[in-house]
């Protein structure tokens, strides 16, 4: 696309997005004024605020702090709804930093939640740390910070598409990954770290075998390597019923970028973990079917550019990794390591152009910048349905 065109569709695209977020407030401070009509009572910090300057300023943080779960209250109101949960297409992002246009006080919703209410409520990666908002809830300046605090300044907490993932997010990707689980295919995807899943593999095997199950099982593990290291990775472990003690095959799958066939920095935990549950011996047959996906964080580079999109990766080498394990076992029980991969490549999509080369890092943003935005969404819904299904009972 020419840039003329391309800068033309971004100008309209905002124009469109700001003329949203005015309505989203005026939408709002009209939920918020019948609220403080029918709850004088908790309107504790209107001190002697005029209406219209309490309504811009504390109204928000009264509710949230008087209301028993604020957002769901909010998601009553169709239009609120409707904004929140809008689609990706419709919102306006930064070319440089990647940051959605958010509505002055959607972006205080967003933060209230985090700070007052349950971890369900926290919006995924829409919201800023609580030690980063102000008192009413909005998003404090940089310059606002102590000038010591290099940490707090620049650390990737600032940006939408460098937050880490919060239990929304491992919810959202373990209910689609866990659903393909069928015949001898096992998705485990838990919380908790990759030894607690090899000691699942083996007890399931041992029950397969005690079951009179011959046939090859098929284990795709997503998971943090360790209490050591916490970074997300994917492992499939082939097993053989008759032999619980020990794999038939194992490939492990890291995401940070490095030179093939380097094995990845956290090589070492992969072995640890896999040799606690297997023996040392197991070391001789771990293969290394990593994909270089996520750029390493580099310390003085803008936070915006920090990549910690590791649960994406992962969940998307699991969907992989399932998707063969269902049309091409064969390839997995007997294939080079090579040839995996490949299949693999061909598989995501998401990440590797139709040539199986990776993408480039200005389309993987995009990618996860997307999907980022769809795990909001994810909440959003599933709030709005436990609304209705709420509402329908108390009717």
């Amino acid at each position: 696309m020419p840039l003329e065109k391309f800068m033309e569709q971004c100008a309209r695209t905002k124009e469109i997005a700001d003329a949203a977020n005015r309505r989203f407030d005026r939408e709002v401070y009209q939920f918020l004024r019948t609220w403080v009509q029918n709850h004088e009572d908790k309107t504790l910090l209107q001190f002697d605020q005029p209406l219209n300057e309490y309504l811009a300023n504390d109204a928000l943080r009264d509710f949230f702090l008087n209301t028993q779960h604020p957002i769901q209250q909010l998601l009553k109101n169709r239009f609120i709804a409707c904004h929140l949960g809008r689609r990706a297409r419709v919102v306006y992002f930064a070319p440089i930093s990647g940051d959605p246009l958010l509505a002055p006080t959607e972006q205080r919703i967003y933060n209230l939640a985090r700070r007052m209410d349950s971890e369900r409520m926290d919006v995924p990666f829409r919201s800023v740390y609580p030690n980063k908002q102000t008192e009413a809830g909005d998003t404090a300046e940089i310059s606002t910070y102590p000038i010591e605090s290099e940490e707090i300044r620049y650390n990737s907490g600032n940006h939408f598409i460098s937050r880490p993932a919060n239990t929304n997010v491992f919810d959202e990707n373990s209910k689609r990954c866990t659903a393909k689980s069928e015949g001898n295919l096992l998705v485990l995807f838990k919380r908790g770290f990759l030894e607690d899943r090899l000691h699942d593999v083996k007890m399931l095997t041992t029950q397969m075998h005690e079951a009179g199950e011959t046939q090859p099982q098929f284990f795709v593990i997503y998971s943090r390597h360790s209490l050591v290291e916490g970074h997300f990775g994917t492992s499939l472990v082939i097993m053989d019923p008759a032999n619980p003690d020990f794999p038939q095959r194992i490939m492990v799958c890291d995401t940070l970028l490095k030179e093939l066939p380097q094995h990845p920095r956290w090589w070492n935990h992969f072995i640890a973990e896999y040799s606690n549950v297997f023996g040392d011996a197991i070391a001789e047959i771990v293969e290394d079917l990593s994909h270089p996906l996520q750029k390493v964080n580099i310390k003085g580079d803008a936070p915006y550019r920090h990549d910690w999109d590791c649960p994406y990766y992962a969940t998307s080498m699991a969907d992989a990794l399932a998707g063969l394990v269902k049309n091409n076992p064969e390839l997995l029980l007997n294939g080079t390591i090579d040839e995996i991969h490949d299949a693999m490549k061909a598989i995501m999509q998401d990440y590797y152009q139709p040539d199986h080369e990776i993408k480039t890092r200005s389309a993987i943003q995009q990618v996860n910048r997307l999907k980022r935005w769809k795990s909001g969404r994810e909440v959003i819904k599933d709030l709005v349905v436990e609304v209705s299904r709420k509402s329908s009972y108390e009717l």
